[in-house]
């Protein structure tokens, strides 16, 4: 703790220096003055954390010295030094918030004991600020990781509602470029239930120094999605490597394997959403890629002189039978396709095994990772690239494949999946019912067995709308009823309909309903 003594006598001045440094070693004496002035200009340029003053002193006593040093918001805890019984002193020491004395001659005692409990007192201060601002930075930490997860899952015709959460978020969008990586932390839960999710964090930030702005968070069981937003260009190149020494650093700091996709760079903010859904597709080929893999989007593009992949309308049939658990039709589309490579000309065994994981890939993109954690027949042979390297015929890859087709359907009938055709109609009913839940798409697609992108996809086609907008119809469409209906305060509304953050409740709700939410009440008719 940092001390100052202001007396007029210098003697008293030094013998209280001896004090403090034989019977307080936690102290420092910063400075001494010898009248209120010179002690009130000391205090303003050392800015100590106790100060000891005397109370009748010359130019300025000790009480109109700390009168002064109030008005410039001085936080110095003050013990006062008289050797007067004088009650107006005192009461004059009250008013200023003086809560200390000690009288002379001062007695080492009394001199440890007092400024032991003003030191107590200073501690007890600063807990209770660093809680109050370990509590502000979790609330904007949470309406931040929910302004985030809002514009990921937006999909790309939302411009001016991604600028207006990204100002929600407090990240700043001129003259910004952006690009989103998604992590997943490898191998079984027990070693990141061991460390938990702070070190991996910790070990992004240390990686993604050099960009101007990283905002990270815990997406979906392992994974990690970030967004970096950065002043100036953002060259893919090097955000590769940088990826890969992050993966090295994890691998070396923390003895954990992680594999990571990697999104474009983006001009503008409406592009972070097609960004996360690229970053979300390229982790998503680690299944052909292996373990540990950092995967850029491009490369996950078709290439010319590959094979040629087994067309989309086949894979469409094909995804259509396993959602409705049709196993003939799985069967019998697999069994076409296998007939078709038969008499593709000069095609090797190398070129047969690309196109097995081409047709699981597509087969497994509308399942979620809950959903392949849990499948133990699809974690030994969809997931390793060992299930289809050991077959060396076209008949035996044949058989293979349609084992694993089954296996996906016993599965889907065993933890009652829900067919496709009647998805949407339950997600909605679930939403309805839940609308005061924070319920994000990923949330969403783990209870129903489905991958959040393909959700995303799946939702706006069969409903014409995004899955974030029909919940915030839902629930705005309530909040009009407690605004109808209640007496309850627009802040308590908004709790009560699964908002945490009140101004972008205000917002949205003045997005939806043309006013906002007190002029919404104002303007009802009276009944």
């Amino acid at each position: 703790m940092k001390l100052i003594v202001v007396d007029d006598e210098k003697g008293i001045v030094e013998g209280l220096q001896k004090m403090i440094g034989r019977y307080l070693p936690e102290c420092e004496v910063i400075g001494t003055a010898h009248n209120g002035l010179e002690g009130r200009n000391l205090i303003q340029r050392r800015q100590p954390d106790i100060v000891i003053t005397d109370i009748r002193m010359p130019q300025a006593d000790g009480l109109d010295m700390i009168s002064m040093l109030k008005e410039t918001d001085c936080a110095a805890k003050f013990i006062l030094l008289s050797g007067y019984a004088d009650f107006e002193y005192a009461r004059r020491g009250i008013q200023l918030g003086v809560k200390f004395y000690i009288n002379k001659p001062v007695e080492e005692e009394e001199l440890s004991g007092c400024v032991r409990q003003v030191m107590e007192e200073i501690r007890a201060d600063r807990a209770k600020q660093q809680e109050m601002i370990e509590l502000k930075q979790e609330v904007h930490s949470r309406n931040q990781e929910e302004a985030l997860r809002s514009i990921l899952e937006l999909g790309v015709d939302h411009t001016d509602l991604v600028e207006e959460l990204l100002r929600s978020a407090h990240i700043p969008t001129t003259n910004t470029r952006f690009a989103s990586i998604m992590i997943e932390l490898e191998g079984t839960m027990d070693a990141l239930k061991e460390i938990g999710f702070e070190p991996l964090l910790r070990q992004i930030d240390l990686a993604l120094k050099p960009y101007r702005g990283v905002y990270r968070f815990r997406y979906s069981g392992p994974q990690v999605a970030v967004l970096i937003a950065h002043g100036s260009t953002i060259a893919y190149g090097e955000l590769i490597r940088v990826i890969r020494r992050l993966k090295e650093a994890v691998s070396r700091e923390l003895n954990l394997s992680i594999a990571a996709g990697i999104g474009t760079v983006q001009e503008q903010a409406a592009g972070i959403s097609r960004s996360f859904e690229e970053a979300r597709m390229a982790l998503s080929y680690k299944v052909v890629k292996g373990a540990g893999a950092v995967i850029p989007f491009p490369e996950t593009m078709n290439r010319e002189g590959q094979i040629r992949p087994v067309s989309e309308e086949t894979i469409a049939k094909l995804e259509s039978a396993l959602d409705n658990m049709d196993e003939a039709e799985c069967v019998g589309i697999i069994r076409g396709i296998f007939r078709g490579m038969e008499t593709a000309p000069g095609i090797s065994p190398a070129d047969l095994q690309q196109q097995c994981l081409n047709i699981l890939l597509s087969s497994i993109r509308n399942m979620s990772f809950q959903q392949l954690q849990q499948n133990g027949f699809l974690g030994r042979h969809i997931l390793s690239l060992e299930g289809i390297s050991r077959f060396r015929t076209l008949e035996h890859l044949e058989e293979w494949m349609v084992q694993v087709i089954r296996g996906m359907i016993a599965f889907k009938v065993e933890h009652h999946v829900p067919k496709k055709k009647d998805m949407i109609t339950e997600i909605k009913e679930y939403v309805t019912t839940h609308y005061n839940e924070p319920i994000s798409l990923a949330d969403l697609a783990s209870r129903f067995f489905i991958s959040p992108y393909y959700l995303s996809q799946f939702f706006k086609q069969k409903t014409g709308d995004t899955y974030l907008n029909f919940l915030t119809q839902i629930r705005m469409n309530k909040a009009k009823e407690l605004l109808e209906r209640t007496d309850l305060k627009v802040y308590e509304v908004c709790q009560r309909v699964g908002y945490s953050d009140p101004q972008h409740f205000a917002r949205m709700f003045e997005k939806v309903a043309g006013c906002k939410p007190r002029d919404y009440r104002k303007n009802l008719p009276d009944m």
